[in-house]
């Protein structure tokens, strides 16, 4: 199934957060660029999104071929950026000239809702042995190995509703004293 305009302008933006991160860092290559340093707060958002385009039978395929697409078109407006590369990665550990956090962040998001589908799947089988036990159905004792197996991506379904981190926020004014 091919992308519609719809998923293209949610990968475009998707892309857009890098790359105006790339752009301020090309503007500023010696100082860097805050955006970039504060890329990691869009994730959940970026693999939320990416997830819904999963969901309706995008594959990683058609997601990456147009995320390249858009790489592409940006690195042939910009010349030469080899020495940017270096300094990317020397600078932030990830190279975002060339946009590794957007390609991880898809990679990421297609585990984690094959994550998820395995999840489920366990969930309503788990759910369906327990109700036929109930019931009386002779069936066998599962196996350690297959009660471990349905525990972890039960795990791991819960750690996919991924939970927005609270920040504490310090209180910069110092208390008066009486």
């Amino acid at each position: 199934m091919p992308l519609t305009s719809y998923d293209k302008k949610v990968l475009s933006s998707i892309f857009m957060i890098e790359q105006e991160g790339v752009i301020d860092f090309l503007d500023n290559i010696v100082e860097g660029s805050d955006i970039l340093l504060e890329i990691d707060d869009h994730t959940e958002d970026v693999t939320f999104k990416l997830q819904k385009l999963y969901r309706k039978g995008k594959t990683m395929k058609e997601i990456m071929d147009y995320i390249n697409s858009l790489i592409t078109e940006f690195l042939s407006t910009n010349g030469d950026l080899s020495e940017a590369e270096v300094q990317s990665e020397d600078l932030y550990f990830i190279d975002h000239v060339n946009f590794e956090w957007t390609k991880n962040i898809i990679k990421e998001a297609k585990q984690l809702e094959e994550d998820t589908n395995k999840s489920k799947k366990l969930k309503t089988w788990e759910h369906s042995y327990k109700k036929a036990v109930e019931s009386g159905v002779n069936i066998r004792e599962l196996d350690e190995s297959i009660k471990t197996l349905i525990s972890k991506h039960l795990r791991n379904m819960k750690g996919a509703k991924m939970k927005k981190k609270k920040k504490k926020k310090y209180n910069t004014k110092k208390k008066k004293k009486s």
